[in-house]
């Protein structure tokens, strides 16, 4: 057998046998772990605030009050002033699984850079920074939570 039959051979065991030959993001192991958490012991409604930092309008900024029923956002305040967030507005502040979304899509589209501190309880993701490109300015997001999660009937 050649060398490179036997390494093709050798690469599909690996493979099939579910082994990786990269290296394991630990970002990712402790996402998943801190999503596991939030999905057994997060409630299915509550209430959190929010609070964007980037280079954007305030009125993305927050911080927002968000309402979650049943796993979607219902309502977003900011907190301030007590107005009601634009609809179109209202997207840029998730639910908590909106977080976890964000943090998976920068980690797994190679950001050059995810910093996050989660909950020990729940593993909300308290806070974090993401930047996409370190070559890029402006295009950096950190979401930081300012208001804890608090179950709702």
């Amino acid at each position: 057998m050649t060398r490179l039959a036997w390494l093709a051979v050798f690469g599909l065991s690996l493979a099939a046998c579910g082994a990786s030959l990269g290296p394991v993001d630990e970002r990712l192991v402790d996402l998943e772990a801190n999503q596991a958490r939030w999905d057994s012991s997060g409630p299915g409604s509550y209430v959190y605030g929010v609070e964007r930092l980037c280079f954007c309008g305030v009125e993305y900024r927050g911080p927002v009050r968000v309402t979650v029923v049943d796993g979607s956002a219902v309502e977003h305040v900011y907190i301030d002033s007590g107005l009601v967030v634009p609809p179109v507005v209202a997207q840029a502040f998730p639910t908590v699984d909106g977080l976890f979304s964000l943090l998976r899509s920068a980690i797994e589209g190679d950001a050059a850079e995810v910093n996050v501190t989660y909950d020990p309880t729940l593993g909300v993701p308290l806070d974090f920074w993401i930047d996409y490109n370190l070559m890029i300015a402006d295009e950096e997001l950190g979401i930081q939570v300012t208001e804890a999660v608090t179950p709702t009937p």
